[in-house]
């Protein structure tokens, strides 16, 4: 985990993983405290920087549903057994747990392939692509942007 203090006051902004999800909005923000601006690590302008390709990737999906039915499988497969070392009133805990688990990847696996494959993904990433273009088309906020140290393209400049 990483932690992003405000470079004029010290106070606590964000803590963000970098791994974590990727939001695609304005990654200018400004400190409640004492109103210096500063990035959001967490925010991207899908303008400059495109979505990744995993975004769109039908394998991962099918990858998942595949995770998700040896999921659902294994708790299926435990029901109605006995399990080491728990109280007989919880057997039926873990099974449950994971039947749910497995469905659930199971379905969103499904959700996400119908959405690659209907383009409303895609739709959907187009309309974040036009509302940054939008943004960056006002050169105070291209030009603040770069100021923060954000990589701004010479054509919003």
């Amino acid at each position: 985990m990483n932690e992003l203090k405000c470079a004029g006051c010290g106070k606590k902004l964000v803590t963000y993983d970098n791994t974590s999800f990727r939001q695609y909005k304005s990654p200018v923000k400004q400190c409640k405290k004492c109103g210096t601006y500063y990035l959001d690590p967490r925010c991207h302008e899908i303008a400059v920087e495109g979505v990744p390709e995993a975004e769109f990737s039908v394998g991962s999906q099918i990858v998942l549903m595949i995770f998700g039915g040896l999921v659902l499988y294994r708790g299926v497969y435990l029901s109605g057994r006995t399990q080491l070392n728990t109280p007989e009133s919880a057997q039926w805990v873990l099974p449950t747990v994971l039947v749910l688990m497995g469905i659930a990847f199971i379905l969103g696996g499904i959700v996400e392939l119908i959405r690659i494959k209907t383009g409303a993904k895609a739709r959907k990433y187009e309309k974040l692509r036009i509302e940054s273009e939008e943004r960056l088309q006002s050169r105070s906020y291209a030009y603040q942007l770069r100021d923060l140290g954000y990589p701004v393209p010479e054509k919003y400049l």
